[in-house]
């Protein structure tokens, strides 16, 4: 609960608008009883024509023990309680009892001055986004494959398509909004998405974003019975059915993470990749995306563009040049 008089200054600053705040020390507080000395530091500022005493903890007691000792304090002047945190039993504590406290970037009750309750709950500043939360990843590469005719897009709508929550939904908002790919307006309830650019302007500025959908890959020799609708091509099985590069004999597929806590429990993975074995790739998001607004439901390749990104970072030449092509047609 210790904080300093510095942090208070500026958010009292910052959030009322207070230029010529000044926060001094309360001239009366030698002559205050030992007990209150011991266990509070005391300001005082004026605000709205008041002079209004602040009291910052020493010591991490409990409340109910500060507002007991409060009580000795003249009561011919408002009194502010200032804490670097509170827990919501606290707040709720402070707020039942009436009295006016702050939490710098945070909290501010000042009943006594006639300020009702506004909480600002800031989110802590968040570091420049350098990649793209898969599940934002999956939703944008939805847009820019099933959108082909319009420019604005609800991803909530497209969360429930891929089985997301609307926190889901709305972090991707932030995101996509924050790289400057989108602007954000609101119809009713529903938050939607405007591009100013065309899809593959998009594409290309959001590439620096994106990663492989790819965590993990697996190589059995085990059976897996999956349903068609469960599964679907990857790797080089599904870049050779796209371009004109040569497909290994072994088969590449792609599941997504839900599938595979259903199936991991039946394969014995082998320690490297081995002649007529078979990959299973474990996906960041579902990989069964295409086009016509639904999740296929039949055995096929998976969407174009996360395949493109999952072979992003390799360097064999013969499949940069597939990448190439592919890239070249991709139907924007």
């Amino acid at each position: 609960m210790l904080i300093n008089r510095e942090s208070i200054a500026r958010y009292l600053t910052n959030t009322l608008g207070m230029a010529d705040l000044e926060l001094t020390d309360y001239p009366k507080a030698k002559q205050l009883p030992y007990l209150l000395q011991d266990q509070f530091e005391f300001l005082q500022m004026k605000f709205a024509n008041h002079f209004v005493i602040l009291a910052i903890p020493k010591k991490n007691i409990p409340l109910r023990q500060m507002r007991d000792a409060l009580r000795y304090l003249p009561s011919d002047q408002p009194l502010v309680m200032c804490f670097e945190s509170l827990a919501s039993y606290e707040r709720r504590y402070l707020i039942e009892q009436k009295i006016s406290f702050l939490v710098p970037g945070n909290q501010l009750y000042l009943l006594d001055l006639g300020i009702d309750l506004r909480e600002y709950f800031h989110r802590k500043k968040q570091a420049p986004v350098r990649a793209l939360n898969p599940a934002t990843q999956a939703m944008l590469l939805w847009f820019l494959q099933n959108h082909q005719l319009t420019t604005e897009w609800a991803p909530s709508e497209v969360a429930t398509t891929l089985k997301y929550t609307s926190m889901t939904a709305s972090r991707a908002v932030a995101e996509l909004v924050e790289l400057g790919l989108f602007e954000e307006f609101s119809r009713g309830r529903r938050k939607y998405l405007r591009a100013n650019d065309s899809h593959e302007q998009i594409w290309q500025k959001a590439k620096p974003y994106l990663r492989s959908p790819v965590k993990q890959e697996i190589w059995t020799r085990e059976p897996v019975y999956l349903r068609p609708s469960e599964i679907c091509l990857a790797g080089i099985s599904a870049l050779s059915k796209l371009t004109t590069i040569n497909s290994d004999q072994e088969t590449c597929y792609a599941l997504s993470p839900q599938t595979w806590q259903e199936i991991k429990r039946d394969l014995v993975p082998l320690p490297e990749k081995e002649p007529g074995a078979s990959c299973y790739q474990i996906w960041a998001y579902e990989p069964r995306m295409y086009r016509e607004g639904s999740i296929s439901s039949g055995a096929s390749c998976v969407d174009a563009l996360s395949l493109w990104l999952s072979f992003r970072d390799s360097s064999d030449p013969r499949i940069e040049l597939a990448l190439s092509d592919l890239e070249k047609e991709f139907r924007w």
